[in-house]
């Protein structure tokens, strides 16, 4: 990832939705007409993404955080923290949130296809970058984190690690960086004598980011229980937002699941003008459940290509058997045979 990748990802629009036609206008489709509208219509549910209340919540206070951090006086401030088992999600909603923040900082720039700039001072032009996006390699040490940091913003990555680390800070000044998210941070090396070293470099980053109002944001799986957050220094410094699967345990998380589902229908069940009112929410929530274990991106996916098989059979609704036929991930299907039922 580098920055002009970066502009270019945020300037991406969804796929449009194909034309709403009846049951009887869908059947008649035959040949070219048909298969181009069913290409249309997968590569639409394929680019779906849905809101749920805890990833609401969680992006409310990201914002929350990272404007009191520009609010508070230079120096050291907190470091967020996006917590959750592996694929919960929590990637594709901060990269949503960032995407959103990055566009609002520049505004009418996210219509160029080129990277914005900005004046730095008489006839010196430099990239707006307000927001970087590392995605962190197995065992990253001082220098490859400097190396990613580095290379998204397109600078050499030579040198010793404190010369790559004074870059750093100039890169911060040259294109206004206000938010670093560092994805993965999980795979960071803390093993043994780099530990220390690991986590000092961190704070470093922390202190230079917090003394120009800018923010620096961890996410990663089971961050709470990480050496990050047992550095007696980071710990209090850190802000922890936790995401969790949805759980059917409760009659509480019941109705959460079910909600989550029926925002989905709203969205889906429009192209399926066979299915019944709240066939998702209702009759089918359980089997969801069951292939998914409520982890957000397998069930989007689940009913994503269910909703296409529905298509390709002629029947224009979800049936069980179309939710069975879907390929899910490893851990999704891993986990089915103990998972429990609504």
């Amino acid at each position: 990832m580098d920055a002009r990748l970066w502009h270019q990802q945020a300037r991406m629009t969804p796929p449009p939705a194909p034309q709403r036609l009846s049951l009887k206008e869908l059947r008649n489709l035959t040949g070219a007409p048909k298969a181009e509208y069913l290409r249309r219509r997968r590569r639409w549910l394929s680019g779906l993404q849905f809101t749920f209340d805890e990833g609401l919540r969680a992006t409310t206070q990201l914002t929350d955080l990272v404007d009191t951090n520009q609010l508070r006086p230079p120096g050291a401030k907190d470091v967020i923290g996006i917590s959750a088992p592996f694929a919960v999600g929590k990637s594709t909603l901060v990269r949503s949130w960032a995407q959103g923040i990055y566009r609002d900082i520049i505004g009418s720039g996210i219509n160029d296809p080129a990277q914005p700039t900005w004046q730095m001072g008489d006839g010196v032009v430099a990239d707006h970058v307000p927001v970087a996006w590392l995605d962190m390699i197995a065992a990253a040490k001082i220098k490859a984190f400097n190396t990613q940091l580095l290379r998204f913003f397109g600078y050499p990555v030579h040198g010793a690690i404190r010369d790559l680390t004074d870059r750093i800070a100039d890169a911060v000044d040259n294109h206004k960086l206000q938010l670093l998210i560092v994805d993965d941070a999980n795979l960071l090396n803390f093993r043994h004598r780099d530990s220390r070293d690991v986590l000092d470099h961190l704070k470093h980053v922390n202190t230079l980011l917090g003394q120009r109002g800018a923010s620096m944001v961890l996410v990663g799986a089971d961050l709470e229980n990480s050496p990050i957050a047992k550095d007696p220094q980071m710990a209090g410094r850190m802000r922890i937002i936790r995401l969790r699967p949805f759980n059917v345990d409760t009659e509480n998380g019941v109705q959460d699941w079910q909600q989550f589902l029926f925002g989905i229908e709203q969205t889906v069940l429009p192209y399926l003008p066979a299915a019944e009112p709240h066939l998702l929410a209702g009759k089918l929530s359980p089997r969801i459940w069951r292939r998914t274990q409520g982890y957000v991106g397998d069930t989007v996916r689940l009913i994503a290509d269910a909703a296409h098989l529905a298509a390709l059979d002629d029947c224009w609704t979800i049936k069980a058997t179309h939710l069975e036929r879907v390929s899910l991930s490893e851990r999704a299907t891993t986990d089915q045979p103990i998972a429990r039922a609504v």
